[in-house]
């Protein structure tokens, strides 16, 4: 970079991204995420939250027929449109939201619904703005640099295979009525190598894994504090400091300024290791 020359700034919005396997949780660690950094905030935070399943790729009716019947693997990396969510989400990051439109995937059927109506930020306040926090949950989040660069924190949820797999019987069976045998047909022949080969290596890349997947009240205390943390850098947010105070009182979780990432021209400090 040449003398004199200004260190570009970081948008000003915090993009979390939420990894693990099938099952483990991510959906839940994003709302529960979401709902503590509004309840910090006071509603002020505009919060947008997206599922990498929402960017499945379309699916001709042969290959929905082979999906439906688990021989065709919905398991991989290949079977979502990682360029429309990295678009989406460069979208999101430089405030372009009336090019955004966030497709909505029916799992049941297999195919998306109608295209949504351009992205709209609103806290619970109803003020309209710019998005706050970017919360993009998805296996896949760690495994392909575009994604990975893009995220300022990278949390992986981490659950044993057996509890991974129990849960997405349950969910399978019960919630998308496929027969038990088909799903344990994808899980032995798609989903389990899925996770050895290409997500479980990826944790790595990871500044948070939380060992207990979903659990732990916590855990999602320490990642809405130091997104705050973020967002009180980069912007002059007035925060609640009382509600940020209080979130602390009784917690034994110790915060540790050890580990440091570099985006870009960019040298962010991570604030927390969980210990």
């Amino acid at each position: 970079m040449a003398p004199g020359t200004r260190t570009p700034a970081r948008p000003a919005c915090i993009v979390v991204s939420i990894s693990g396997g099938q099952a483990a949780g991510k959906k839940t660690v994003q709302a529960a995420l979401a709902r503590r950094l509004s309840e910090l905030s006071s509603g002020r935070l505009r919060i947008v939250c997206l599922h990498m399943g929402d960017f499945t790729k379309h699916l001709d009716a042969a290959a929905r027929e082979d999906a439906l019947a688990g021989v065709k693997d919905m398991d991989s990396i290949d079977a979502y449109d990682i360029d429309l969510l990295a678009t989406t989400i460069q979208n999101i990051l430089a405030g372009d939201y009336a090019g955004v439109r966030i497709p909505r995937y029916n799992v049941l059927q297999l195919e998306h619904e109608e295209v949504q109506e351009p992205l709209v930020p609103t806290n619970e306040r109803g003020e309209d703005g710019t998005v706050d926090v970017l919360l993009v949950e998805g296996c896949y989040m760690l495994c392909e640099k575009r994604l990975v660069e893009m995220a300022d924190i990278k949390v992986f949820v981490d659950l044993n295979a057996d509890e991974r797999l129990g849960r997405r019987v349950v969910r399978d069976t019960e919630e998308r009525g496929i027969p038990l045998e088909i799903v344990f047909k994808q899980y032995l022949k798609f989903g389990k190598r899925a996770f050895e080969g290409r997500i479980e290596p990826a944790k790595s890349r990871a500044d948070i894994i939380l060992p207990k997947g979903a659990e732990g009240a916590a855990a999602i205390d320490l990642i809405a504090l130091g997104i705050l943390d973020d967002i009180n850098a980069r912007t002059d947010a007035n925060l609640d400091e009382r509600n940020l105070k209080a979130a602390l009182v009784g917690k034994t979780t110790s915060l540790t300024r050890s580990k440091s990432i570099s985006l870009g021209d960019v040298d962010l400090e991570r604030f927390y290791d969980p210990i």
